[in-house]
This record gives structure tokens, C-alpha cells and sequence, in this order.
């Protein structure tokens, strides 16, 4: 019997599937020539994919620990918090993509991308991960607070 999507509980496995959505959207966003101009891919959307792949690796690396005394429960929250850096290093130049090629409106039409992005999507995703993974870091807290002490 199917439950109804209102009544759905994220799964601890949540995070990782929606990390690894924003990481293939955002491949697909910054390989797609009429978005993003070949010419701007060294410079720019090569440190967009490259900051979504390392946040879906540090989320990964975070969810291969197990936990089982403090220092299994502090690398665990390191990889959580490289996983949120990166995740902020990736929501700047998404921020920074769309600021440069919106401002391209004054050249000409060959010089600029075809189509746009939609970076409300783009960021709605982002914004999910994020609310997901703090929710895993607040979860393991209460979980393990007892090793703080150790």
C-alpha cells in the first residue's frame, strides 16, 4: 500500500539521493553549450561541477562512518561541515554565473548564451540539500551527545 506523498518520512538515505539529483542537474546545467558558453568552461562552470562533486563525495564520506566513540563522531560532523562548505562555495558561483551571464545581454547575439537558467530550480535544490544535511547533523548530535563527554 502506497503512503501519500504529505505523509512521507525523509529517510536517512534522503540526503544522498538528493545530493546526487543537484550533482547530476548541475553536470547537465554546466555541460549544455547554449546555457554556458564552451569559452567560460575552464574558468567558470568547471569550479561549479567541481564543488557539487566534492559536496556529494563529502556527504558520502560522512555517511561511510560508522560512529562508535568521539573521534568516529567528530570525523563524521567534519565531513558534514565540508559538505556544507561546499555546498556554500557552490551556491556563490552559481551566484556569480548568473550574475556574469545575465549582464550579457548587451552583446551580440552570437557572443551570448541562447537560453537561460533557471537558477530558481537550481537553488531550490541546493536549498534542500542543505536543510538535509543540517537535519543529519542536528539527528547525529542528539543521537551520539552522550559520546560528547568521552
Amino acid at each position: 500500500m502506497a503512503v501519500p506523498k504529505s505523509q512521507r518520512e525523509s529517510t536517512p538515505l534522503t540526503v544522498l539521493v538528493e545530493a546526487n539529483a543537484l550533482v547530476c542537474y548541475t553536470i547537465k546545467l554546466c555541460t549544455d553549450e547554449s546555457k554556458f558558453p564552451k569559452r567560460y568552461r575552464w574558468c567558470l562552470t568547471q569550479e561549479i561541477v567541481q564543488s557539487a562533486v566534492n559536496m556529494k563525495a563529502n556527504i558520502a564520506r560522512a555517511n561511510s562512518v560508522y560512529v562508535n566513540n568521539h573521534q568516529s563522531g567528530v570525523l563524521r560532523r567534519t565531513y558534514q561541515q565540508k559538505a556544507l562548505a561546499d555546498l556554500a562555495a557552490l551556491s556563490a558561483l552559481m551566484d556569480t554565473a548568473f550574475n556574469f551571464f545575465d549582464g550579457l545581454r548587451h552583446l551580440d547575439k552570437e557572443d551570448r548564451p541562447q537560453k537561460r537558467v533557471n537558477i530558481a530550480n537550481w537553488t531550490a535544490q541546493l536549498i534542500k540539500v542543505k536543510s538535509l544535511i543540517l537535519a543529519w547533523k542536528k539527528a547525529d548530535a542528539e543521537k551520539f551527545k552522550f559520546m560528547a563527554d568521552c
